[in-house]
């Protein structure tokens, strides 16, 4: 693997600089027009995706700008998100969100750095945990955020200390984690599509975060029921035998340990 210079990151940086424009909201909870950093998708180059879906580009990382706050009242969420406002999601937000959240400091610049991305998922996770948001919307959040995190690692883990890269897999895990759990219950109260997701793409999803998180039963339990339906995409069928034999022989590597024990 190439090793990250410090030459290297700020040529990066100037390419991801060149890949965003200034993009017009309109806040609906205060009624504030601002504009937040998106990403041209003519610029987007992909490099393929990992098993859980999260997608790679050259040069940008998008979930990085995914996440719009308003920068008078410090209403945030993801821009898919960002509109859908109901008057009691209104109400809740106005009244439960702490002063902190209102006047923050504008994060201007032309392009944000992985720390003040995490910074406007926070304030978008704080604003899931005021609103009643449907579950998907929270455990969509929550993967994006992981996803976010795996990308700092992916950039910075050169220039950062042992401790930090503990702490960020940590915080990746627990994110994964409660995306898991929420997509799943989701699954169960919830019409399709969930999160622009069918019903098949998002079993995938779930089995393919139940093996990050180390749970090789649940995610071979979805997958079972995944690939024996008829109704399957191919695509995602493909997708479901190549995360299988993933699984399968990670649960005979766990059991071998077992039998060691």
């Amino acid at each position: 693997m190439e090793e990250l210079t410090i030459e290297k990151y700020n040529e990066m940086i100037k390419q991801e600089e060149e890949c965003l424009f200034p993009k017009s909201y309109k806040c609906p909870i205060c009624d504030e027009n601002f504009k937040s950093l998106a990403v041209r998708k003519s610029k987007m180059y992909s490099l393929g995706m990992d098993e859980d879906l999260r997608p790679r580009y050259r040069w940008v990382d998008p979930v990085k700008y995914e996440v719009v706050v308003c920068p008078v009242c410090g209403y945030g969420a993801l821009s898919r998100y960002f509109d859908e406002m109901i008057p009691v999601w209104c109400h809740q937000l106005q009244k439960g969100m702490p002063a902190f959240m209102r006047n923050r400091v504008f994060l201007g610049g032309n392009r944000l750095s992985y720390d003040e991305a995490l910074q406007q998922y926070e304030f978008a996770c704080r604003c899931n945990d005021i609103a009643s948001f449907k579950e998907s919307r929270k455990a969509y959040t929550f993967l994006k955020r992981g996803w976010l995190i795996r990308g700092k690692l992916s950039a910075e883990s050169d220039f950062l200390e042992k401790d930090e890269i503990e702490n960020l897999r940590e915080g990746e895990n627990r994110c994964l984690e409660l995306a898991y759990v929420g997509f799943m219950k989701a699954m169960s109260e919830e019409d399709f599509p969930i999160a622009g997701m069918d019903e098949h793409t998002l079993m995938y999803l779930c089995a393919a975060l139940a093996n990050r998180l180390g749970r090789y039963g649940d995610s071979m339990t979805i997958l079972s029921r995944l690939m024996t339906s008829k109704a399957v995409n191919p695509r995602v069928k493909d997708k479901a035998y190549d995360l299988k034999e993933i699984v399968s022989e990670r649960l005979k590597e766990q059991e071998a340990a077992k039998a060691l024990q």
